[in-house]
């Protein structure tokens, strides 16, 4: 796989871009403070402000620093609306993982499938990647759309593969597209 970081992404509706410093308060506003968006997700280092600083500060420093860090601020008419990555690179198996949240008022209308189509595409085209996966609680049924309708198939059932807020495990879904599909 290539190693070309983080570049902006442009969709019919979206940009998906780099955070900014001065993105922390849509960031928190929009998603970080947003209790359903953090129903199924385990790290949620923006659902603080001062998390989200943190969180923003870690993009800035890996985009000078790792080639290999792709982290998109999702924006809506230059609003950040939600945030999309790819992360555990791993370059023998020319493979990464797809991880997405987005402000539940922003639900419904398509914006993570475009966003996620978009950056399944990156990786392929760009950085020539064979597998993109994502995985998923079992019980959230909107990501699990979102998911299908960006291609990815489901895999199976990886259990207890998820430690949660409270302590207790969760099982996931995994999903996952070749660039062959």
């Amino acid at each position: 796989m290539r190693r070309l970081g983080t570049m902006e992404i442009v969709t019919e509706r979206l940009v998906l871009r780099r955070f900014r410093e001065d993105d922390a308060e849509e960031v928190y506003r929009n998603f970080g403070s947003d209790e359903k968006v953090r129903k199924y997700i385990s790290f949620a280092p923006w659902s603080t402000m001062t998390g989200t600083e943190e969180f923003i500060q870690m993009h800035m420093n890996q985009y000078e620093t790792n080639p290999d860090f792709y982290g998109w601020a999702i924006t809506l008419d230059g609003e950040v609306i939600g945030s999309i990555s790819l992360f555990d690179i791993d370059h023998d198996s020319e493979s990464c993982e797809l991880g997405y949240c987005i402000g539940s008022r922003w639900w419904g209308n398509g914006y993570v499938t475009e966003a996620a189509r978009a950056v399944i595409g990156y990786a392929f085209v760009r950085l020539f990647a064979h597998r993109v996966f994502a995985s998923l609680h079992p019980d959230n049924i909107g990501s699990q759309r979102v998911l299908e309708k960006a291609g990815m198939r489901f895999e199976g059932i990886m259990r207890d593969a998820q430690r949660n807020s409270d302590g207790t495990f969760s099982d996931l879904r995994l999903y996952a597209i070749l660039s062959n599909d």
